[in-house]
């Protein structure tokens, strides 16, 4: 019989990634799992990939990203927050997901504690575990999914290193306004933590202006996530990156080339076309998002037996079905069987969200309509 490690059998698949497996079986199926957009990669960035390739740029880039990439990335991350970056204080990873995995690597060790304020990302949880560390899950709000900062405060120990937190929030949606995020830097502050900002929908913002915690938590314990897949609709192209101070930065490419040694050359080369021209490629993302976040509000406002709080970011709907009675999996599985609509039980983001489902509203108009009726045709039926 085959051995594997105690850890990889403690890792299961994602229920997120379950469901949308099931969903593959219904040729019709509406697929609101994933948060992978349906929309196509503009083609001024593919143009650039192709040209970058045409040139013969296909070779390993150096571990931390071509430099031209850091380099403008640093530029932009300068603009927006008002602080002073140089390449220096940037890595390319392959996705942001990969960037959270080094970031924890640099900084982890068995036994050490993270705090991650639910309802999180569903592979934060996960990816602690795999460095045999201990994620401390704070699901104690004030209003809404903002949490509660003494909560925050008490969960912290000896052990504690790190502090999470996603905003605009997957699934929720909830942008957390400026109070929250200086008091989860007072927390960090005042035990020596380091907090990682995962900020890869702060470009998917409907009406509000984004709050950036750099203003109240040093550079020092601050690292910032990001990635090229939600903003320029570059989900396959697997570029993100890491913004910290360069002594980590350094200990993360070094991690970086142990374990993958660069992202793909080609998809650096894209990502530098997407963010030299920010505006033009970012902007009417941006707008479309927006226009099917009213479609989908405004058709399943009239659902019976559930509810929601509007996002205030991404391209999720966290809608509370507590009055239908089923919990989230059983109400995701029914939903899928009668009507082939496919959603993420809200179990997956933290225990105490099995009264909600996540909808991702990444598709075409007409199959967003559809799917809304479909759900308010199962919900009348119970």
């Amino acid at each position: 019989m085959m051995q594997i490690s105690n850890i990889s059998r403690a890792i299961g698949p994602t229920l997120s990634r379950q469901l949308y497996m099931l969903a593959k079986q219904y040729d019709d199926v509406i697929d609101f799992t994933l948060g992978d957009p349906d929309i196509q990669t503009p083609t001024g960035i593919c143009e650039a990939a192709t040209e970058a390739s045409m040139q013969g740029k296909t070779r390993y880039s150096p571990n931390g990203g071509i430099p031209e990439l850091r380099e403008a990335i640093a530029t932009q991350a300068s603009i927006e927050t008002g602080l002073k970056y140089n390449l220096n204080n940037v890595a390319i990873t392959i996705g942001a997901t990969e960037a959270i995995y080094l970031a924890l690597n640099a900084i982890l060790n068995e036994g050490d504690e993270v705090i991650i304020l639910a309802p999180y990302w569903v592979q934060y949880k996960n990816i602690v575990e795999l460095h045999k560390a201990k994620p401390v899950i704070i699901s104690s709000f004030t209003k809404d999914f903002e949490p509660d900062i003494d909560a925050i405060r008490e969960a912290v120990t000896e052990h504690t290193k790190i502090i999470v937190y996603n905003s605009p929030n997957n699934p929720s949606g909830i942008l957390y306004r400026d109070e929250i995020l200086k008091g989860i830097a007072q927390v960090a502050q005042e035990n020596h933590l380091y907090v990682f900002a995962d900020e890869v929908y702060k470009s998917l913002v409907y009406g509000n202006r984004y709050p950036s915690i750099t203003k109240y938590c040093p550079s020092e314990n601050l690292l910032i996530f990001n990635s090229f897949s939600k903003q320029f609709a570059m989900t396959g192209w697997r570029v993100g990156y890491v913004i910290g101070n360069e002594d980590l930065i350094d200990v993360i490419i070094k991690l970086q080339q142990n374990i993958a040694v660069c992202a793909p050359t080609i998809s650096q080369y894209a990502a530098l076309e997407a963010i030299t021209h920010i505006q033009d490629y970012s902007v009417p993302v941006a707008q479309e998002f927006a226009r099917r976040r009213e479609i989908i509000l405004g058709e399943i406002k009239s659902c019976p037996k559930v509810s929601f709080t509007a996002p205030e970011g991404t391209f999720y709907v966290f809608v509370n079905i507590g009055s239908t009675g089923m919990d989230s999996r059983r109400f995701c599985m029914s939903l899928l069987e009668k009507e082939h609509v496919a959603m993420i039980p809200g179990i997956a983001f933290g225990d105490k969200f099995d009264d909600h489902v996540r909808l991702a509203f990444t598709l075409e108009q007409n199959s967003i309509i559809s799917g809304a009726q479909r759900l308010k045709h199962f919900v009348n039926t119970l």
